[in-house]
């Protein structure tokens, strides 16, 4: 009896996002060997929550054989560990946004397509049973025909402050992601993401508006926006913020969808944890869960590494959100 290979992999990046989300699914995939993480500083590089079989690595040149990166780097840095991935003929896994400018993100799409090698996003959002459930729903005619998406997820990114209860500090986190782009690119890529998913449709932007709160140097991003775009005979509506309540000590999020249809409304609201259908037989239950699911990302990712059937969102995929996220983000400096 042959056992099949583990498919090795590396990660680099040790912030935020890969200590709490990608490292400890990587650690438990049944297929997937994490072998080595990378970051260029010593101190979260020694913080990452990795065995000591693991390489720690401050360069991707010290990185063992891979057969796949996994790119959680600031958002900056996307292309230049992309590309150490293109020259080698590595497939990568690159978080969101692909890249900061539309320039850059389509460069590393068409170097990796060039190199005949695969580059996937992590669109998380798509593997949870809510997504899986809402695209089934819709493709099936549930709701009749999707006339509009509400999709809004307003939070404050941990607050404006180090200490939001003492109020001292600075939340340098939510300052990096402003400097990434802003609510829109750095998080509403998702909601992007799902809505082209959902309606299996390119979309257009129609109108954008911003609202900003502080001063931060080299931002002109505002901290709130909503957008409207329209594809696929609907109109979506993303509304997604960093200062809902960020100067409070208290957190009050609010993440939803609404898929209105012509013969019925599919309803979710991560923090009232539900989840359900209306139509014309009244209202079903539809089982809450989780927006997200780094589980469900890498059991595709193994999936792809060996050869078999996934539907891991691709370059173009990711391209195609961070240039909606942009031009909306764009007209919203451009209205102020």
């Amino acid at each position: 009896m042959t056992t099949e290979r583990r498919r090795r992999v590396g990660l680099v990046g040790c912030g935020e996002v890969a200590g709490y989300g990608h490292l400890p699914v990587l650690l438990g995939a049944e297929r997937l060997d994490l072998v080595g993480v990378c970051d260029v500083s010593t101190d979260r590089l020694a913080a990452a929550p990795v065995p000591a079989r693991v390489a720690r690595c401050t360069s991707l040149e010290e990185m063992p054989d891979l057969d796949a990166l996994v790119v959680t780097s600031p958002a900056g840095v996307h292309a230049e560990n992309v590309g150490w991935a293109a020259r080698r003929g590595v497939p990568v896994l690159c978080e969101k946004p692909i890249a900061v400018d539309a320039a850059t993100s389509l460069a590393m799409v068409e170097q990796m397509e060039a190199a005949g090698v695969p580059l996937w996003i992590a669109f998380t959002y798509r593997y949870s049973p809510v997504a899986r459930r809402i695209r089934e729903l819709v493709a099936t005619g549930a709701v009749g025909e999707v006339r509009a998406l509400r999709m809004v997820f307003l939070w404050d990114l941990h607050g404006a402050f180090q200490d939001r209860v003492a109020r001292t500090g600075v939340n340098q986190r939510r300052v990096g992601r402003m400097r990434e782009g802003g609510p829109l690119v750095d998080c509403g890529v998702h909601q992007i993401d799902l809505a082209r998913w959902w309606l299996d449709s390119d979309l257009q932007v129609d109108h954008a508006t911003g609202l900003w709160f502080d001063e931060i140097d080299g931002v002109d991003a505002p901290e709130h926006v909503t957008t409207h775009l329209s594809g696929g005979g609907a109109r979506v509506l993303v509304d997604i913020s960093f200062a809902y309540g960020h100067r409070s000590p208290s957190r009050l999020p609010t993440f939803t969808y609404e898929v209105i249809g012509t013969d019925g409304v599919i309803r979710y609201r991560r923090e009232e944890r539900d989840f359900v259908l209306i139509d014309g037989d009244g209202r079903h239950e539809l089982g809450w869960a989780h927006e997200k699911s780094f589980e469900g990302m890498y059991a595709d990712l193994a999936a792809a590494l060996h050869g078999e059937e996934h539907a891991l969102p691709t370059g173009r995929d990711g391209l195609a959100a961070t240039r909606l996220a942009l031009d909306a983000t764009s007209r919203a400096v451009a209205a102020r």
